[in-house]
């Protein structure tokens, strides 16, 4: 016997308007009340008709808001960080395609939330705070460039752990032994992620992982190259967790006279336009920025829709780029 649309929204206690904006992820309904719904429709077994499936696929002009920390924002929209700048194109380019409005926005704003479908949660700024503010909302949400262990949101990374094993063991395999990492604040899941996939080689290979932590917006680089040749000595290779900091360690050793490869070896990460323009060429691995973007808004969409809604951890593998900067 078909069950009808009416027979949930009984069982559940609400109206059919209520079960449809459950159904297809579309106005506010509070998490108890979508909860009850949902039940109702595991109990009866309910089947959208294919052709409310098809009414539901042509809704558009989704809302979205785009949420990332000061840093982010500013590097989307002034260039300040190339990663971010392409990340954003992707989703701005599939916004366009698919009729949906995205509005960038601080953690801490104050705006209509229930007027919101989705959320892009974008950056290493992100944490359970933030996390918790927006889902409270019910509302779909994607983490993007970012993921916190034990909340089960959708997230879409890239693979630091793989990329940065393998840039270190290809160091190892060229005859280099003392290979120094420089990363940022390991708070954030990639630059974690990375140093992993770093200490992990070093320590298989039977060597002693050694890093600093850049601060990008102080540039503290200068100071970290200074404490690395008093600590340790002239260094085999540099490794990056991010393309700013090897460029930024590339300029600080040529200014004290060290020859790029063949005194020191540096690997960046990312593969932003810097890192090909370099004098020399970096060699990096590259992120793929723009699927990054574009699979993140493209998860969000779908599950705006109401389709394949079990959370997922989406990593993208990154690419081993050889350039002008290693041996």
């Amino acid at each position: 016997m078909t069950v009808r649309i009416k027979e949930v929204a009984k069982l559940a206690k609400v109206s059919v308007a209520t079960v449809s904006r459950v159904l297809n992820n579309s106005g506010y309904v509070s998490t108890k009340t979508k909860e009850r719904v949902l039940k109702a429709i595991e109990e009866l077994n309910y089947q959208p008709t294919k052709i409310a499936r098809l009414l539901a696929r042509k809704k558009s002009n989704f809302k979205v808001a785009l949420v990332a920390g000061e840093w982010v924002r500013k590097a989307m929209v002034s260039k300040l960080d190339e990663f971010y700048v392409v990340i954003f194109k992707a989703i701005d380019d599939f916004a366009k395609d698919h009729k949906m409005k995205i509005q960038i926005m601080a953690p801490e704003d104050e705006i209509s939330l229930n007027k919101i479908d989705g959320f892009l949660l974008v950056g290493g700024e992100i944490n359970h705070k933030i996390v918790n503010k927006f889902k409270n909302t019910g509302k779909p949400m994607v983490l993007v460039d970012q993921y916190i262990a034990g909340l089960r949101i959708d997230s879409v990374i890239s693979d630091g752990f793989d990329g940065a094993l393998y840039a270190t063991n290809y160091l190892i395999s060229k005859g280099l032994r003392k290979i120094i990492m420089i990363h940022g604040s390991l708070t954030h899941f990639s630059f974690r992620d990375r140093f992993n996939g770093y200490k992990t080689a070093m320590e298989q290979n039977g060597f002693l992982p050694r890093s600093y932590e850049f601060n990008e917006r102080e540039d503290n680089m200068s100071m970290i190259i200074d404490m690395i040749l008093n600590t340790h000595g002239k260094p085999d290779a540099i490794f990056g967790a991010n393309d700013t900091a090897a460029l930024r360690a590339m300029e600080e050793l040529k200014k004290r006279g060290f020859k790029i490869p063949e005194d020191v070896s540096i690997v960046g990460f990312d593969d932003i336009l810097s890192a090909s323009i370099s004098t020399p060429k970096l060699t990096t691995l590259k992120i793929f920025k723009y699927e990054l973007g574009s699979i993140a808004v493209r998860r969000l969409f779908n599950l705006m829709m109401g389709e394949e809604t079990h959370p997922v951890k989406i990593s993208l593998f990154t690419e081993f780029i050889k350039r002008e900067s290693t041996i």
